[in-house]
């Protein structure tokens, strides 16, 4: 049975109303369609209105007393990661990982929110949320958004401690059956991720949709990345949208209130995770360009003195690779301790030098010791040679490779 037909199942066994069941689509790369439920009055009479969300490890539930021209809510929810409740601020992994490594840590938050409105052609909100997760300093996100019959715009500004953490601003409209939508979000760091999505019918059995991405970090040396994705989408009858519209059939009201927060949540957990600021290590998102980085910087030093130098490579919990500083050795081994050391995550490769030249020893190829450590230690091992090479054993295959040069 889908979720859509249990939640409708489950609703009408317990006798509650249903003014809505609004399924919004996630964003490309987002876990799982979200399923918005309105249990909400008539929004031209004053009284309980609630609303309830739920996606792939997220819960979120608003209540308050509205009526036609003002209310308050408050809101409060869990996520185990990221949040894709919100389709305008549904984030994937890709923009997680731009800006910091714990996207992934479960989180608690609550807020409150106040709201109202000009007649039915314009609605107003306000408000604000904390997000709190094991191990990190709470964020705070305060957010304001305003929405008519064929537009929205929304702002947020993150605040960790007494800091300004992010800012982030999203907007669209939908006229005659064009949507356009629209996001941009920027860390106090300099890392940001935009996204631009339009979709429009050709005519009654035919769409088309265009969606163009950005981001930029200093997290990575190759941090820059943009995407184009075209989309086409045909049927008999009146084609399905592409991209779910922000609130489905919700029209203005509580509904709009929650997605605002729902947003606001989705976007202090991408943009902000309060512990980044003590982790200054360079992150690349290949494991032979952090080998290579590291390994270009040291092996002029170990030529010059013929030393050898070495260390590891390891993957840090968000899937991007680092290397440790290097360790001096002697002029025919180094110890670089053991693969649980490192600072992050686990151990992927070993790497050193082997010194200058040297007529005793075959220093432009791995020695037998070179790769039984590696295949005692279930890791693969990179080598920069006194000529510059730079190789690659593969502990798996035993094959070994010679991936370019390095300086010497």
């Amino acid at each position: 049975m889908k979720t859509s037909d249990t939640a409708a199942v489950l609703l009408l066994l317990l006798g509650l109303p249903m003014s809505g069941i609004i399924p919004v689509l996630g964003q490309s790369g987002a876990n799982s369609d979200p399923l918005w439920m309105n249990f909400s009055s008539d929004q031209d009479q004053f009284g309980l209105q609630s609303v309830a969300a739920f996606s792939q490890g997220s819960q979120f539930f608003l209540s308050g007393l509205a009526g036609s021209n003002a209310g308050i809510s408050g809101f409060f929810g869990n996520t185990d990661g990221l949040s894709n409740l919100s389709n305008a601020f549904s984030f994937n992994v890709r923009d997680a990982r731009l800006f910091h490594s714990d996207y992934s840590r479960s989180a608690h938050y609550s807020g409150a929110t106040f709201q109202f409105s000009q007649g039915q052609s314009a609605h107003f909100s306000a408000g604000v949320a904390q997000i709190e997760a094991r191990g990190v300093e709470d964020r705070v996100n305060w957010f304001a958004g305003a929405q008519t019959t064929h537009s929205r715009v929304q702002i947020f500004r993150v605040e960790v401690g007494e800091n300004v953490a992010a800012h982030a601003i999203g907007g669209g409209f939908t006229l005659s059956g064009v949507d356009l939508n629209a996001r941009y979000v920027r860390a106090d760091d300099g890392t940001d991720s935009g996204l631009v999505k339009w979709q429009m019918p050709i005519n009654r059995n035919h769409g088309v949709a265009l969606e163009f991405q950005s981001g930029s970090s200093e997290r990575f040396r190759d941090g820059n990345y943009q995407r184009w994705l075209f989309s086409y989408n045909g049927s008999f009858g009146r084609p399905d949208e592409m991209w779910g519209t922000e609130g489905g059939s919700s029209g203005l009201g509580t509904m709009s209130t929650a997605i605002l927060a729902a947003s606001a949540v989705g976007v202090a957990l991408v943009a902000s995770s309060g512990s980044d600021k003590a982790d200054t290590q360079i992150r690349f998102t290949k494991q032979h360009d952090a080998a290579k980085d590291v390994l270009n910087k040291v092996n002029p030093t170990s030529v010059a003195q013929n030393l050898e130098y070495g260390g590891w490579v390891y993957q840090n919990a968000d899937a991007t690779f680092s290397a440790t500083e290097p360790v001096k050795g002697t002029v025919d081994s180094v110890n670089i301790g053991s693969p649980n050391d490192v600072p992050n995550g686990y151990a992927a490769a070993s790497y050193h030098t082997h010194a200058a030249y040297d007529p005793r020893y075959d220093s432009e190829n791995f020695s037998q010791v070179d790769i039984a450590v590696d295949n005692a230690w279930r890791v693969d091992g990179y080598l920069a040679t006194p000529m510059g090479y730079f190789k690659y054993h593969n502990y798996l295959t035993g094959v070994i490779t010679t991936l370019g040069q390095v300086a010497n």
